[in-house]
């Protein structure tokens, strides 16, 4: 829920399962398949050979907010 007053976030909250869960994706194009942890952040991507490749996200110095440019 967004606060009004300050403008920030409260965390969600997940609700975990008392045993392991198995989800299995078929497809014929695993590349075009993103898994997302909502909690961690974390983002991984499909491979052709059937496994999760975790992407690292990549910052552009310029977006950074301490970046000042050297003239």
């Amino acid at each position: 829920m967004l606060n009004d007053v300050t403008g920030d976030r409260s965390a969600h909250h997940y609700p975990e399962h008392e045993s392991y869960i198995i989800m299995t994706v078929a497809t014929k194009s695993p590349t075009k398949w993103l898994l997302v942890d909502r909690e961690t952040g974390q983002v991984y991507q499909g491979s052709p050979h059937g496994d999760w490749d975790r992407l690292d996200p990549v910052v552009k110095p310029e977006k950074k907010k301490d970046y000042t440019a050297d003239e």
